[in-house]
């Protein structure tokens, strides 16, 4: 599995902030400043506060898409796992990184 990956509508630096651990149980959701499409198979996500977009590959478009649907971090790497036939590992780690880059740039917040 190449892992999830976006491109952004410019160069920002975030400042990093302490992470909490992310629980098998945990959940995410889109907040009201951001709009998501899928488009040709990949989503796009529009952060109406920031002005910026972004572009998500087919394994984060498949991610974002149970993001939204309200599953819990256990049962999306269950299900990436599934689709890509990655190992639990490599789909845990890839997966955390991509639902902590969601949450610095204010595109998702814990349900």
């Amino acid at each position: 599995m190449s892992g999830p990956r976006w491109s952004d509508s410019s160069v920002i630096v975030y400042p990093r902030m302490p992470a909490q651990p992310l629980g098998s149980a945990s959940r995410l959701s889109c907040p009201p400043a951001v709009l998501s499409r899928v488009l040709d198979g990949e989503a796009v996500l529009l952060d109406l506060a920031g002005g910026r977009y972004y572009g998500m590959n087919e394994v984060a478009t498949f991610a974002w898409e149970r993001i939204v649907e309200g599953v819990s971090f256990g049962e999306l790497v269950e299900r990436v796992q599934a689709e890509f036939e990655v190992d639990e590992a490599t789909a845990t780690k890839d997966l955390a990184a991509l639902v902590e880059a969601l949450l610095e740039r204010g595109l998702a917040v814990r349900a």
